[in-house]
């Protein structure tokens, strides 16, 4: 009883419905059961975790790499502060990826060229709009000190701890709370 119908999820009993969820694997990644899990070729992922590597992979970044950024964020936008991403868990990403557009036109990057990870009105909104102004209206502080110094490209949004390497960062931050600072060298 892996793949169940939305319809045939509600038809179940409450005993029917939490036996079945015990036989189901929890995704490879969060570790959280879903009832619609894909296998592929790393195992089983949820929806979620999915479409978050896959974005990753669109700017050359790994799942590690985009919690180190998120890291150094303290899982906030960088620009307004909010918990970012979309308003839903069902959205397209987790969170969306800013790159500079000089570099790489495009909804792709190459890696080198991604600036940090924004909520969703901050990267299409907000940046994009105040990019496109002059340089003598550039004069919102914030904005320009995330675009001087980019959280994606300081020192310690490399992958260094133990907590960059697992799970997949919630647009609610609720992988904060349990994130690993344990370095990946600990020097003896």
């Amino acid at each position: 009883m892996d793949w169940l119908t939305d319809d045939e999820i509600v038809a179940l009993t409450s005993e029917e419905f939490y036996a079945w969820v015990d036989t189901l694997e929890p995704c490879k990644v969060c570790c959280d059961k879903f009832w619609r899990v894909d296998a592929g070729p790393r195992g089983r992922v949820c929806p979620q975790c999915r479409n978050a590597e896959r974005q990753a992979r669109r700017h050359n970044l790994t799942r590690a790499r985009v919690n180190a950024i998120l890291r150094v964020q303290d899982d906030t936008c960088p620009l307004c502060r909010s918990l970012g991403g979309d308003s839903s868990m069902e959205g397209r990403s987790w969170w969306h990826i800013d790159h500079d557009h000089h570099c790489c036109p495009g909804s792709t990057s190459c890696g080198q060229c991604v600036r940090g990870l924004l909520c969703r009105d901050c990267n299409t909104r907000g940046l994009a709009w105040y990019e496109s102004l002059t340089v003598d209206l550039r004069t919102w502080d914030h904005a320009n000190a995330y675009l001087a110094d980019p959280p994606a490209r300081r020192p310690e949004a490399a992958v260094l701890f133990h907590g960059d390497l697992a799970g997949v960062r919630s647009r609610d931050g609720s992988f904060a709370s349990w994130r690993s600072n344990r370095p990946l060298r600990e020097t003896l």
